[in-house]
């Protein structure tokens, strides 16, 4: 079961989703590689606190967390990245 806080995310179509994660991803500065996203994101798949799309330790979309270098895990499955090595701009 969901949180109420959740459930409108969740209720979410895939294609509603996967449009805002790209719409947010468009402002943010700087995002990792898209194989090192793939390899949080497959992290994050594989966690009890998914729910769908979401994180139920932090309450973001795990998939676009994953794009964020200054972000880590909350259950320390993967760390956060220096910016400027590991990101690239959003384009």
């Amino acid at each position: 079961m969901t949180c109420r806080g959740c459930q409108p995310k969740e209720a979410a179509r895939e294609a509603d989703v996967q449009a805002l994660i790209q719409e947010q991803l468009a402002l943010e500065p700087n995002h990792l590689s898209e194989t090192e996203a793939g390899e949080r994101q497959a992290i994050c798949r594989k966690c009890p606190h998914r729910s769908l799309h979401t994180c139920t330790k932090c309450g973001c979309y795990y998939e676009f967390r994953a794009y964020l270098p200054q972000k880590d895990c909350p259950q320390n499955r993967w760390p956060k990245r220096e910016v400027k090595g590991s990101a690239v701009p959003c384009v």
